[in-house]
């Protein structure tokens, strides 16, 4: 009888589980620098919205930064793991100069993705994971690859035929772990009274790092699919 640990997903969230932990000081570092300083701004933009009673817009701009910013370090971060997994070195510099470079079309493919997946979402739900676990590729081809937007976009759905619902049940289980964990520090800085401006970053900068475990397992998928699914027969220019 097969055991739940031979499960493809059990093994994929395994590896996963395995490469953080090994490169966990890595990801921690490029994260930290990639990150923290805009977590401050949006902190800080936060803080005065809320005690000067400023405008919705005003309100509204923590997530708009985090909005467009996040395509920058998630590039860099795919760019990074790609190094770590071929042994390559790799820079922090060098990780954020390619998110930098791909931030348009890292965009665009967010943008694009998102509006598919809630389109599928509000179509019974089932239809959106679909679309999620079919498109779910597109950024490392964007970073890796350097295809455009639609490109990758349609390569992701053609990669992904034979791991639709491996994606599906990896990610959902991944990501309600990494929510538990997350309601979980809430928790405990509410109970603790450690309701303290740095606090909140501090936790936001373990839950960025903690979610870097999504990208390591996507990039697993992508490393996968490009291996089994046959080459492009357009020539790239």
């Amino acid at each position: 009888m097969r055991s739940i640990g031979d499960s493809p997903i059990i093994l994929r969230l395994g590896e996963t589980f395995s490469f953080f932990r090994v490169y966990a000081r890595d990801i921690a570092s490029f994260l930290l620098y990639a990150t923290f300083p805009v977590i401050i701004v949006e902190n800080f933009l936060s803080y005065y919205a809320a005690v000067y009673n400023l405008s919705p817009e005003i309100k509204s701009l923590p997530i708009l930064i985090h909005f467009v910013y996040q395509p920058i370090y998630t590039g860099g971060l795919m760019f990074m793991i790609s190094r770590l997994v071929s042994g390559e070195s790799w820079s922090i510099k060098e990780s954020l100069m390619v998110g930098l470079g791909c931030w348009l079309n890292l965009l665009v493919v967010h943008v694009i993705s998102s509006a598919l997946i809630i389109l599928g979402l509000m179509a019974f739900i089932v239809p959106g994971l679909v679309v999620l676990a079919r498109l779910s590729l597109a950024e490392f081809s964007v970073v890796l690859e350097r295809r455009s937007p639609m490109d990758s976009l349609i390569h992701s759905n053609r990669i992904t035929k034979g791991f639709t619902w491996q994606i599906i049940g990896s990610v959902v289980l991944l990501s309600a772990l990494l929510l538990a964990v997350k309601l979980l520090i809430s928790i405990i800085i509410a109970t603790l009274s450690l309701q303290h401006f740095f606090v909140f970053m501090i936790s936001e900068l373990i839950i960025i790092i903690l979610w870097s475990n999504l990208t390591i397992l996507l990039f697993r998928y992508y490393d996968l699919a490009n291996k089994i699914s046959p080459q492009d027969d357009i020539d790239k220019a």
